[in-house]
């Protein structure tokens, strides 16, 4: 039998075509597939993004499936292939591309579809999100780098999609100055893993992944996003002071990631960092929460644990 015969591999390509025309992908794709190969297109849309269309191509003969969109398309895919053993490649082209560039994925669709094919396998943790609503009600949701409540939910929130796809990351910068008011009014009853509850008063608690922020601007230092824990920060700013505090930290970061580490930062107290595999958080009062960039709607408490190597990603 031949080994032409012997092959039978499909790969899945699922796009945003708001983002990326399938003329560039088929270009590249047809440059590194395996001739081979059979290739299933995908078309996001604003109704299912993908899900329903990439659900009925998942069938047992793929072994790879790319990407081509924002961080809630790949979040959203990534949940999906989660402990499946099914290879993601990504391909950036959204506004942020926070998981492309915590990982150093290339963002140029050529070198990004040249490694899905051809790269090497690397397995990373993934996230989830199970969230209760007002009335009780629970939705699950998966991220594969940031969430949580305070300044990154209300800066998504109030931050335009159209000026998004104007000037990038650049449009959070007013997301961001009309979400750093309010003082610590976020009530919040705090448990991690098998610990102890704490309550506490706070602005902002995020839970990470992956460590950066934009532009490599790192948020959890020590982050790996396949440790197998959950970074999680609450930041209680006290006034303006307690800002430039946070941002002097966060400066401060940066200079060690650049420097390469290994020495211990100046206090910040209006920042508490802790580590866990699962965190449990209930709110005195609903609070915006935010996904991977994607807000969700208002909830009561979540429970976020991490699924330990949970997706394979070319590199």
């Amino acid at each position: 039998m031949t080994s032409e015969k012997l092959f039978h591999r499909t790969a899945v390509v699922v796009y945003n075509p708001t983002k990326i025309r399938a003329a560039v992908l088929e270009r590249f794709v047809e440059l590194y597939a395996d001739p081979r190969r059979e290739i299933c297109w995908v078309p996001t849309t604003k109704e299912d993004t993908a899900l329903a269309g990439f659900a009925t191509a998942l069938t047992e003969d793929v072994d790879v499936v790319l990407v081509a969109g924002g961080d809630g398309t790949v979040r959203r895919i990534a949940h999906v292939l989660a402990d499946t053993g099914i290879k993601m490649g990504i391909i950036p082209v959204g506004t942020g591309n926070l998981l492309a560039r915590n990982l150093g994925l290339p963002l140029d669709p050529e070198s990004a579809i040249r490694r899905a094919f051809t790269g090497e396998e690397h397995a990373v943790d993934l996230c989830e999100a199970t969230v209760t609503r007002r009335d009780g009600s629970q939705e699950t949701y998966g991220f594969t780098v940031m969430a949580g409540v305070g300044l990154d939910a209300q800066m998504v929130e109030r931050t335009r999609e159209e000026l998004k796809r104007r000037i990038g990351p650049l449009a959070y910068i007013g997301g961001i100055a009309r979400s750093l008011g309010g003082g610590n009014s976020v009530e919040a009853t705090v448990t991690v893993d098998d610990h102890p509850s704490n309550r506490r008063r706070l602005h902002t608690m995020i839970f990470g992944n992956c460590g950066d922020l934009v532009n490599k601007i790192p948020l959890f230092p020590d982050a790996l996003p396949d440790d197998g824990e959950i970074d999680v920060v609450a930041m209680s700013p006290r006034g303006l002071i307690g800002w430039l505090l946070i941002g002097l930290r966060i400066v401060f970061n940066t200079l060690r990631a650049l420097l390469g580490g290994g020495w211990q930062g100046i206090p910040a107290p209006q920042m508490d960092y802790f580590k866990g595999h699962t965190i449990s958080v209930a709110f005195a009062a609903p609070e915006v929460f935010e996904v991977d960039g994607d807000t969700i709607g208002s909830i009561e408490a979540a429970t976020i644990r991490v699924i330990p190597q949970a997706l394979v990603l070319m590199r």
